[in-house]
Formats: C-alpha cells, structure tokens, sequence
C-alpha cells in the first residue's frame, strides 16, 4: 500500500456555520497520477491509524474527530486498546468518535464498546436509513452515541430529496432525539438541503455544501 493520510472534512453548525468536528478520511498517494485518492482496502493496522491520526491532529485547529473503522478493526480489541490509550495521553473526552460503516453484531457492540465508552470515545452508527437499516440495528442503538444520516445514498448527485428520503431523514432524527444521540445530516449540497434540516430543527450538518474533504493543512484557521 502506498503512502497514506487522512483528509478532513467539516461536521458544521447548519445554523451558524461554525466547524463542529471532522471526520477524517483514509486516502491513499496514486504516483502515477500525482494525485490521492480513496484507497481499495480501509484495513490498516492500530499503529498507522494512530499515526495518521496524530499527523491530522496535529494540523487543525479543532481536535474533535471522527475516524471509521471496518467491522474487523472494530472488534479487534488491539485496535480498542491503541485507540484508548492514544486518547488517554493525547485528547479529551468525548474528542473522538469512531464511526462504524457496517453495523457490528450486538454481542461485538457490547464486549468492545465497553473500552471505547471508559476512554470517552464515541461510537457512531454512519449510513442509517439506507445501508442501515431501522430493523436492522434497532437493537444496537441503546450502546451508540451518534447516528449519522447520509442523503447522497438516497438520490442521484444534483437532484432534490424524494418524499421517500425526506421522510427517512425525519424518522432517523426523531429516532436520535427519542435516544437522546446525537445526530448528523450528511450529504448536504444546496439551500434546499439547508432548508430540510431547518424545518426538521437538524443543527449538524456534513457535505460539499459546507466543503469537500481536503487535507487538514487546508482547515488550519477553521472558522
């Protein structure tokens, strides 16, 4: 695998615009074509994690993070034991999420999330309402912090929501509000986006809209 890095993007304030948090993204250097791009396999291990981790870190300006993590790593109890102890000599509670793109059993939920919870790290539950489903997960959502809503899964690049995504988008967040997790609106790209999370009361939002992801350099000075 070729030199890697994380990229950033902003988790915003819909309201003020101000940056909430991060979430870094695995990005790979491609020589040929001089350029980075999104890597073919996400499976890196704990030492590069938090080596690339510490390398973003150390350039912006706000050190709430998010970072994901595979199913694998996830239940690798090495990757929660690096995770921890980075946090517990170099960040703060409630600092880093880790955001689970598939949805782990629940007895792997439990046993691993236990560490997580004892650092004061986050666990985010990402593509509810389309890669996730509500039957699906329902039951792991009691031992999760954050629920992230991804509307670029749920209709083409430059078209409106349906009814259907609206109406998936206001069920997540309602579920959030029941649970009392957070909640992320992601894919955000017009003012008809913005619209939707305002008149549903959505105050954190992620997508170009806001910008796309970039390397951290590139948020030194973040609003």
């Amino acid at each position: 695998m070729g030199k890697l890095c994380y990229f950033a993007q902003p988790i915003e304030n819909i309201r003020t615009q101000h940056v909430i948090a991060y979430e870094l993204l695995l990005r790979q250097w491609h020589e040929d074509a001089q350029q980075w791009r999104v890597p073919a396999n996400f499976d890196i291990d704990a030492q590069t994690m938090i080596s690339l981790l510490g390398d973003a870190l150390a350039k912006l300006s706000i050190r709430r993070v998010s970072i994901n993590l595979t199913n694998a790593q996830f239940a690798d109890v090495n990757v929660m034991r690096a995770l921890t102890e980075y946090v517990e000599m170099h960040m703060q509670p409630r600092q880093l999420t880790v955001e689970l793109v598939d949805s782990p059993d629940l007895a792997t939920l439990r046993r691993v999330g236990v560490g997580y919870r004892a650092a004061g790290i986050l666990i985010a539950i990402d593509d509810v309402g389309s890669d996730n489903k509500f039957n699906e997960i329902r039951g792991l959502l009691p031992y999760v912090n954050t629920i992230k809503f991804a509307l670029q899964n749920m209709r083409k690049p430059g078209t409106t929501a349906s009814p259907e995504a609206i109406e998936s988008l206001r069920f997540w967040f309602e579920q959030a509000e029941e649970q009392q997790m957070l909640f992320t609106f992601e894919g955000i790209e017009d003012g008809n986006d913005i619209q939707l999370a305002t008149q549903y009361g959505i105050t954190r939002g992620q997508g170009y809209y806001f910008s796309k992801p970039q390397e951290p350099a590139m948020f030194s000075g973040s609003k």
